[in-house]
């Protein structure tokens, strides 16, 4: 019985150590892209880790590791490879809150990407976020590709943020509005890049 119960600890302590392995494999992978993307980038970035996310159900907040000793303002655009994930909305010394595109608060003047058309992007505090101020005659399909506009002061333009799932009419039946996914997984992201002017 103690051989077996022996046994069964180091079969336990492999478990845990191929766990970890697991874990760290991911993160070198994670963090390898970021570098690769920070490298090959025309834009001047600060890596940071996303270190808290919000309690509360009414916005979508991360806080970041790096803050105003790092060079991090309020306004500051936040990607990460796949594309945009917010903005800085206050820094302290040494940390930072990132507002997320999904936050209700967050508009992000937008087009879609093959015929131009432009409108204004809002979170949800979900999975999506949505496209509204659409014509009835806008051009705008499931699938079809949205990006950050150049008329955004905020944003620099042609910033990836999602793809079209849903096309309906508001309540008023005078303007159209999309449902997008965004291409980032905001719940779970670990890393981001912080653009500095």
């Amino acid at each position: 019985m103690l051989k077996a119960e022996r046994l069964q600890g180091e079969v336990d302590l492999l478990r845990w150590r191929l766990f970890d392995t697991r874990e760290i494999f991911q993160e070198n992978t994670r963090l390898k892209n970021l570098l690769n993307f920070k490298q090959k980038s025309s834009r001047r970035l600060i890596a940071a880790r996303v270190i808290a996310r919000s309690v509360d159900s009414w916005s979508s907040i991360a806080i970041i590791n790096k803050g105003r000793y790092n060079g991090i303002k309020p306004g500051m655009v936040v990607i990460n490879p796949q594309g945009l994930v917010g903005t800085i909305m206050e820094s302290s010394d040494d940390t930072s809150k990132v507002l997320l595109i999904n936050d209700p608060n967050q508009g992000i003047s937008s087009i879609v990407q093959s015929s131009r058309q432009e409108g204004l992007v809002n979170g949800t505090l979900g999975t999506h976020l949505i496209m509204r101020y659409l014509p009835d005659e806008a051009q705008i399909a499931v699938g079809d590709v949205i990006v950050t506009s150049e008329l955004s002061q905020l944003y620099p333009k042609g910033l990836l943020i999602g793809r079209v799932v849903n096309v309906g009419r508001d309540f008023s039946r005078l303007n159209r509005y999309a449902m997008i996914k965004p291409v980032v997984d905001l719940a779970n992201i670990e890393e981001v890049l912080v653009i500095l002017p």
